[in-house]
């Protein structure tokens, strides 16, 4: 049903709309109200409810303006109209010259139409009925003695008691009308329809949804995407202000005019992590603005965490907290101190330190000490793969790059570390080509995989780790200084096995018992004597060289006591490149006593004691020492 309103200037005209209402052909579907009512009156009428108002002259133009989202029809008045009346006049009054006033756009057809009659005239088109009462008083000075026009320009003449005749609309004017009022009402409705499902679909959705026009002006969002934003007033607002890391891929895809997919975010008010697509609204080749949808991918991302976590892949997982680093040593627990501070940023970390000082133990205890913690955590040996395919590894490929490809392509170690955390060890071997692209992915925080040209954003911390010295290699040309400022952030040194007071003995110990375990064998016990000799050996390969020790311990002790003289033997084992330069006059094993042991090695060596101290597996002043504290003792 549709509901018009008609506002008629007086009796006469509500009898012409009915009877023009009763013979429409869509009057089954009409519901008029018509309302006789002057313009002066015309502001207190009440239009709640109504498709359309349905008024003529004065009447409409107040109508207008005091209800400007109602679609209100003027009656226009059509040049028959006119003709009838000023025939009415003529024929009435015989005037000499007629006065022509009201606010129809078709007066000025009027004075033709007076000419054919022989009748001059005079034309006055209002704005206001107010200004009526000077146009008569106008139009009787300039001696006109007959006036035409609408119900309120009658009101007027009444007054000054000039003749008058009321410019009557016919039915065809009504029809025309009721017509326009139709069409009107079923366009609104339509209209409405498709506004109050798109406000659905875009208020029901689970996705956060803005439109910005082509100046950067939020004029659409949804309540998800202000949730997503953390409550924040967006209509009307600045993208740039409210969501700045979004402008720039908003420009490109205004200047492009073409759909940009894939990109992700983290968004800084919440946290949450988001898909983000910026698809362009085109109107007759028009870029209108750009709808930017967000997809919120954390509980996605959370449930690839637990995927990756659950996997066996090295790399994928991690094992290790602080409370995991076994130590006793001062220097380790300020190591540890300075970790977890670094933990709770989101900058770069570089470790450094020699082979096997635990430069992956404190990465995943980092790791698992942040808020990336339930992120995936993804280590890879940059020394150990070669070039090309440690750059396939970082960076993943498309399918059909190279022959041997995976069907469909493979995402890269940045991909899979997205949320989390990336692990380079022996950073220092990356080539330089190869780190060109690293710099990239880290600056822009995107990647783009072999053989593709599209981009995809990535939100990853970088732990890396060296035992080589950064500075010095950049200033060879072996690193670049860009790429080491951006991971040398944060460093964090990790001290060799003999400046770990104390931790070389428990660290046997707990080796020892993993090692038992792991061989399905009794654990020894060790001679208090024997854990001693631990303290004054160089371990050059630190705790990866102490658990060779070990196997070596258990594979030469006899008994169930492992003693001084078995780790003896197991610390003092020379390379093959030793015994061959060694002179052939050695031909003695080594004592097995600690002061025997040193005394032979200097016997052998000519009283050398850099030699003796290499054929011992000792540096010189660890030798140096042991031959004081033996003078001593003999007084």
């Amino acid at each position: 049903m549709v509901r018009l309103l008609f506002v008629v200037p007086y009796p006469e005209l509500e009898e012409t709309v009915k009877c023009v209402v009763e013979n429409h052909p869509e009057k089954d579907r009409l519901s008029i109200t018509i309302i006789v009512c002057s313009a002066r009156d015309v502001s207190s009428i009440s239009v709640s409810g109504y498709d359309a108002v349905i008024a003529r002259g004065y009447s409409a133009s107040v109508l207008q303006s005091v209800y400007p989202q109602l679609p209100v029809i003027v009656l226009t008045i059509s040049g028959y109209d006119i003709i009838r009346t000023i025939a009415q006049c003529q024929e009435v009054f015989h005037p000499k010259k007629i006065a022509i006033c009201g606010f129809y756009d078709k007066l000025y057809e009027a004075k033709n139409v007076c000419r054919l009659f022989g009748c001059d005239t005079e034309i006055y088109s209002t704005v206001n009925h107010e200004d009526l009462d000077q146009v008569i008083v106008d139009a009787m000075s300039k001696g006109c003695d007959a006036m035409i026009g609408g119900n309120s320009a009658n009101m007027y003449a009444r007054k000054y008691g000039i003749n008058f005749c009321l410019i009557r609309t016919g039915e065809d004017t009504i029809l025309m009308a009721l017509n326009e009022a139709l069409r009107t009402a079923d366009k609104i409705r339509q209209e409405r329809l498709q506004a109050e499902t798109y406000k659905t679909i875009i208020y029901s959705s689970k996705d956060g949804i803005l439109f910005v026009d082509p100046d950067g002006t939020i004029q659409v969002r949804n309540r998800v995407v202000r949730y997503m934003n953390g409550g924040t007033a967006l209509f009307h607002r600045p993208l740039q202000d409210t969501f700045p890391f979004l402008y720039d891929v908003f420009q490109e895809a205004l200047s492009k005019g073409k759909e940009i997919n894939g990109k992700i975010y983290t968004i800084p008010t919440t946290k949450l992590i988001v898909s983000a697509a910026f698809t362009p609204v085109i109107v007759k080749n028009v870029i209108s603005g750009i709808v930017i949808t967000l997809s919120d991918i954390t509980q996605i991302q959370k449930l690839e965490s637990q995927i990756r976590r659950s996997l066996s892949e090295k790399g994928l997982r991690t094992r290790y907290h602080f409370e995991d680093i076994i130590h006793k040593s001062e220097i380790i627990d300020s190591t540890i101190d300075m970790a977890r501070k670094f933990a709770r940023s989101e900058s770069n970390i570089i470790l450094v330190g020699e082979t096997g000082t635990g430069k992956e133990l404190f990465a995943q205890s980092i790791h698992n000490a942040s808020a990336r913690k339930n992120g995936p955590f993804v280590a890879i040996n940059c020394a150990a793969l070669p070039e090309s395919l440690l750059e396939s590894e970082l960076f993943g490929y498309v399918e059909g790059t190279f022959t041997g490809s995976l069907k469909g392509g493979k995402s890269g170690l940045f991909e899979q570390a997205h949320g989390g955390t990336l692990f380079l060890d022996e950073v220092g071997e990356i080539s330089m080509a190869t780190q060109a692209k690293l710099l990239r992915a880290l600056q822009e925080r995107e990647v783009r995989r072999i053989g593709d040209n599209k981009v995809i954003s990535v939100n990853v911390r970088i732990i890396a780790a060296t035992n080589k010295n950064l500075t010095q290699l950049t200033e060879e040309g072996k690193f670049r200084r860009d790429l080491m400022y951006r991971l040398d952030v944060l460093r964090l040194f990790l001290p060799p096995l003999r400046q770990r007071e104390g931790d070389s003995e428990i660290l046997f110990l707990h080796f020892l018992k993993q090692y038992s375990l792991e061989n399905g064998l009794p654990c020894p016990s060790v001679n208090i004597e024997a854990l001693s000799l631990l303290r004054d050996y160089n371990f050059t390969g630190n705790i990866r060289e102490l658990r060779n020790i070990i196997e070596r311990v258990c594979a030469l002790y006899s008994g169930q006591r492992i003693g001084k003289e078995d780790i003896l033997q197991a610390l003092y084992l020379r390379n093959l490149e030793e015994v061959s330069s060694e002179k052939s006059s050695i031909s003695r094993r080594p004592p097995q006593d600690e002061k025997q042991a040193v005394l032979w090695a200097l016997e052998e060596c000519g009283g050398n004691q850099t030699q003796a101290a290499r054929l011992l597996g000792i540096d010189r002043s660890t030798l140096w020492r042991k031959l004081k504290k033996y003078r001593e003792q003999e007084g």
